[in-house]
């Protein structure tokens, strides 16, 4: 499923070009043909609002853009849902590689809406990975065209789902304070990141099921499992399901890593640890296995084992892996938990 729709401007969300037209010349109204494309703009916040990142791919003058982005009384997209953007004159499929990368996300999460064949063309042809569609001829069926392409339709629609168009935006504010910073550790130190941990949480089953499914580069074995099964591991007693919310002063990420841990007297068994790729380098994976050493601890264990299956993606995985454990055993000693992530328990 894709989870991403990278968006033209000119005959894509509005008519005319802007940069011959002005403002005052697009066609943006109430009537037609002008409301054609304020029906599909609503039909892409619709998305926006189940959790699709939106992203600009546009050849124009950044400024005459910006300011019908910021400015036109009829815009229904605002600056503030568009997580990235390349307004450019650069060729269309470099753009969508440079955002692939600035968001972190597979070029085969993409779906790329673009009025001129010839754009499309380009990006078919350098970057088959993404879906580049067909749009109609006519605007007034851009909208019922987006509805129906069925490519990011979700089983269940989580709390991250809806806050991800949010959560990438906000990255950004991230990003460009990062680079007030001369170490990373201040940087992190800054963003005063709070990371509460659940045990056995079952109003979290539906996002535990979701990272089971769609994680797969912190993911020490992928082993997906519907909520049904989610639930049964909660209540088996039998496991402990650990899982982590973070939060930081810009704002909330939502439930990002998750492990299923099998308490076996002194030798505990971590079958399932995975993490959303959005919080690397935060060291959030740190700090939720020292919580689970603690746990533990208190328990009398004396190692933790590991499941670890190798994937082509899992790499981020096998390096935590190869730092904690030896022979797929970890001596649990007194953890060290990172003095940027506060860590907080719940109880549920």
């Amino acid at each position: 499923m894709k989870k991403c729709l990278v968006l033209d401007l000119d005959n894509t969300l509005w008519g005319g070009i802007v940069g011959e037209d002005g403002m005052e010349g697009i066609k943006l109204s109430l009537t037609p043909p002008g409301n054609a494309f304020i029906a599909f703009q609503q039909a892409i916040l619709d998305h926006y609002d189940r959790g699709i990142i939106l992203a600009i791919n546009s050849r124009n003058n950044p400024a005459d853009a910006w300011k019908v982005i910021r400015e036109h009384p009829n815009m229904i997209l605002k600056e503030k849902h568009f997580a990235a953007h390349r307004i450019n004159w650069t060729d269309k499929a470099a753009n969508i590689k440079e955002l692939a990368k600035e968001l972190n996300i597979g070029l085969d999460s993409m779906v790329f809406l673009d009025d001129d064949p010839t754009n499309r063309d380009l990006v078919r042809a350098l970057v088959p990975e993404v879906l580049t569609p067909d749009l109609p001829a006519d605007p007034a069926e851009y909208a019922r065209f987006l509805n129906s392409l069925g490519v990011f339709e979700s089983k269940t629609i989580t709390d991250e789902d809806k806050m991800r168009g949010n959560l990438y935006v906000t990255e950004r504010l991230r990003k460009e304070e990062e680079k007030l910073f001369t170490t990373k550790e201040d940087f992190l130190r800054s963003l005063k990141l709070e990371l509460v941990i659940a045990r056995d949480d079952i109003s979290a089953v539906a996002r535990l099921a979701q990272m089971t499914e769609k994680t797969n580069q912190f993911n020490i074995d992928k082993k997906p499992k519907n909520e049904t099964e989610m639930l049964l591991c909660i209540e088996s007693g039998e496991h402990i399901v650990y899982s982590g919310r973070l939060s930081d002063k810009f704002g909330d990420y939502g439930i990002v890593i998750m492990a299923i841990v099998e308490p076996k007297g002194a030798a505990w068994h971590l079958s399932d640890l995975l993490m959303s790729c959005r919080v690397f380098g935060r060291d959030v994976e740190e700090a939720f296995f020292a919580h689970i050493c603690q746990d533990a601890l208190k328990a009398g264990a004396k190692e933790i084992s590991v499941s670890f299956k190798k994937s082509e993606k899992n790499a981020p995985a096998e390096e935590f892996v190869n730092k904690h454990f030896t022979n797929g055993r970890h001596a649990i000693r007194a953890p060290k938990v990172p003095d940027w992530v506060t860590v907080k328990m719940i109880t549920v």
